[in-house]
Parts: structure tokens; sequence; C-alpha cells
């Protein structure tokens, strides 16, 4: 019996290189802010698709781009925006609390890591999904 191919959205994945020659693969309209954002490390997250094209997004930013070859990878369950906190681990991390604001890929490490801001500050450390945990913001944190 064939195996049932299920396609589970949303899925993340980073595009080391440029996919292929030219800018076909994009939308038309995408081709600058992509040209701005890749190749890199940061994991898009895969939303669905809009006729020939696959909706990735990477916060705010949103890009179009037709079935390429992306290194995929295993989402931990935080996104660009979330609310965390960053956990001690017996005095290896400064305690704080913020936002995501970078998720990338560590090939070095073979894992993702995250960057936050804190207070509107952005934090030059990388942390693992190990290293945060997810908080609900209070009325004082959205004031910042």
């Amino acid at each position: 019996m064939a195996e049932l191919s299920i396609n589970i959205e949303p899925r993340y994945g980073y595009y080391p290189w440029w996919p292929e020659d030219g800018n076909e693969w994009l939308h038309p309209e995408d081709v600058d802010v992509a040209r701005g954002m890749i190749p890199s490390q940061r994991v898009f997250r895969r939303e669905g698709e809009r006729g020939p094209f696959v909706c990735l997004s990477y916060g705010d930013v949103k890009l179009r781009v037709k079935r390429t070859l992306w290194q995929e990878v295993d989402g931990e369950g935080f996104e660009l925006g979330d609310w965390v906190e960053v956990l001690s681990r017996c005095g290896q991390n400064e305690p704080r609390t913020g936002t995501i604001r970078e998720m990338v890929w560590d090939a070095h490490a073979g894992g993702l890591r995250y960057q936050i801001f804190d207070n509107g500050t952005p934090i030059a450390n990388y942390y693992t999904a190990d290293d945060l945990r997810p908080v609900e913001p209070t009325t004082d944190k959205l004031d910042r």
C-alpha cells in the first residue's frame, strides 16, 4: 500500500544560497525584499500556497516563492514576536523577558537559535529553545 503524504503547515526552513539563477522563482513584487533577506540563516515559516506560489513569512515580512530547494528544519514552537523568558540555567544566561526578534539556523550546532528584544533593545546573544520559556505579556510589558 502506498504511503500517504500529508503536507502539514506551518513548516520551517531557510535559504543558505540563492536557489536558482535569476529571479523567476519569486513573485515579481517580492524580488527586492527577498534579495535583502536571502541567502541567510533566517528561518522562514511556510504558511501554505496561493496559486503557483508558496507563502513564506519572517515576522511581518511576507514572500511568495515557487517551489525551490530550501533547507527544511523542525520547528520548536517559538515564532518571531513571541514573548519569552530567558532562563538562568545555573547562571549561564542573564535572566530577562523579551520578544523573539530573530530566528536563525546555526549550521555548526545543527539547531535553531533565537535572538530577543529586551525592553526594545536587541540582545546580542543567541539562545536555544532550552534557554527560553514562553510567557504571556503583562500590561507593563506591553507599554515598553
